[in-house]
């Protein structure tokens, strides 16, 4: 059987790309040698910055496996799973499938790159799960692709951080509102060119499918896989009688205490998004929520318990990869490389070329930090004014810097891990598995971006 030249580059893509592990150690020692040769850092120089730099994500980790934890135990419920169910049955054929997973993750991403993922991601896992012959490979990059505009909406880390009080706020002269920004003529346009087209070319890729991966093809075991499946528990496990009737045990499966708990985090959750509303939603309050909602829909707290523990496990690479992007963050910054990069790209601009060749800076520096607040922080101050003295409006630099932060994670898969625990759970799918079929995205939306920053208006 012949394959489609999609599904080719995917194959060529899943053989040859290495795990996403060897990727960040393969970095994290091309920064080291970078660092050494082309800047004056001496080895321990080199060595300390990578030492200094590994704890800046560990808050970021956590945050993170704590929410993706929470999420599968929501979802590791027969409630929860019959209403994923029903959502999933609305969807009949596999390219109806592959439509409204690209255009759900964009809607969620773009409200906030914390949302995008867990919401997509259920989504996506529910219509491999229900639809006969969806390919599980081309839906979980269609999930993955879909946060390509999560940075440029509305809780975008660059501009959030140019609209708030800070260290650039001086080199900025004021603040830079987010109608500037994430509400541009610019942004607006080119979002929505990205939505239609990333749907018009997963369209083609689907419809030209020789090859097809289901879910089950890639599943381990029933029970391996029941972690975030979309099949409710049997009665019988759900309600399966205990032995023990002691104090202890009957406290411990007494549900009216998680309830309680539940009951009482959801009357704070109103009373907190009444007072802030959508500028209230964050990494915190999303762990928060499904926190409450988990409590709310289990059984027990024994019950909540196993859960999460069983749910932790595939957060693992969350826990294992974050800190070696943030050594890999300290070694740009400290060293120098990040400056070396930047003023390369400054010595031969002009006010045309700036914001695309910008725009391809920042892709590169992507591919070693990924991390839209670090990047910046690395080349903002020479960005930002070498943009102003070309004649570059403000706001298109900024633009173009966080576009290139974004493009980039169509090929590094530092951001798939935010996907990942919930799509691959009781499976064999790797990230390589379905990175390969998110290279045409990478083209299509780098000429969108390069000629939107070209010739849109701000």
């Amino acid at each position: 059987m012949k394959l489609s030249r999609s599904e080719a580059v995917a194959n060529w893509y899943s053989r040859y790309f290495p795990d996403a592990l060897i990727f960040a150690l393969i970095l994290t020692l091309l920064a080291m040698i970078l660092g050494v040769v082309f800047t004056e850092s001496s080895i321990v120089s080199v060595l300390e910055y990578w030492f200094e730099g590994i704890p800046w994500m560990f808050t970021f980790a956590f945050q993170l496996m704590f929410t993706y934890a929470a999420a599968l135990v929501l979802v590791d419920t027969p409630v929860v799973q019959k209403y994923i169910r029903k959502m999933a049955n609305v969807v009949k054929t596999p390219m109806a499938a592959y439509m409204w997973t690209g255009i759900l993750g964009a809607i969620t991403s773009f409200i906030g790159w914390y949302i995008g993922p867990v919401v997509t991601s259920i989504f996506a896992r529910a219509l491999g799960q229900q639809i006969k012959g969806v390919d599980y490979r081309l839906i979980s990059a269609i999930a993955y692709s879909s946060f390509t505009i999560s940075l440029t909406g509305i809780s975008g880390s660059i501009p959030l951080f140019v609209a708030t009080e800070g260290q650039f706020t001086d080199l900025m002269g004021g603040l830079i509102g987010l109608e500037q920004t994430t509400f541009s003529l610019l942004n607006m346009i080119s979002c929505t060119l990205i939505v239609i087209i990333t749907t018009l070319v997963y369209y083609f890729i689907a419809k030209n499918k020789k090859e097809i991966v289901t879910y089950h093809d890639l599943a381990i075991s029933p029970r391996e896989e029941m972690a975030a499946s979309a099949e409710p528990l049997a009665k019988d496990e759900w309600e399966q009688p205990t032995e023990n009737n002691s104090f202890a045990e009957k406290i411990n499966t007494f549900r009216p205490i998680i309830l309680v708990i539940g009951l009482i985090g959801l009357g704070y959750l109103i009373v907190y998004f009444v007072r802030n509303g959508l500028d209230g939603l964050n990494l915190n309050s999303v762990a928060f929520i499904a926190l409450v909602m988990g409590l709310l829909v289990q059984k027990d707290a024994m019950s909540y318990a196993q859960s999460f523990s069983k749910n932790l496990i595939a957060t693992g690479s969350i826990g294992l990869q974050f800190p070696l992007y943030g050594g890999i963050a300290s070694i740009l910054v400290g060293s120098g490389l990040a400056t070396i990069f930047t003023e390369a790209i400054v010595s031969f601009s002009n006010q045309y070329t700036f914001p695309v060749l910008t725009f391809l800076l920042s892709g590169a520096i992507n591919m070693f930090v990924p991390s839209a607040g670090s990047q910046f922080t690395a080349t903002a101050p020479f960005l930002i004014p070498a943009g102003e003295a070309l004649g570059v409006e403000l706001p298109r630099t900024i633009m173009a810097i966080t576009y290139g932060d974004i493009w980039t994670n169509l090929v590094q898969p530092f951001w798939a891990l935010l996907y990942f625990p919930i799509l691959a759970v009781g499976t064999r799918l790797q990230v390589r598995d379905f990175m390969g079929y998110c290279l045409p995205i990478l083209l299509a939306v780098g000429l969108i971006w390069g000629l939107a920053l070209a010739f849109l208006p701000i």
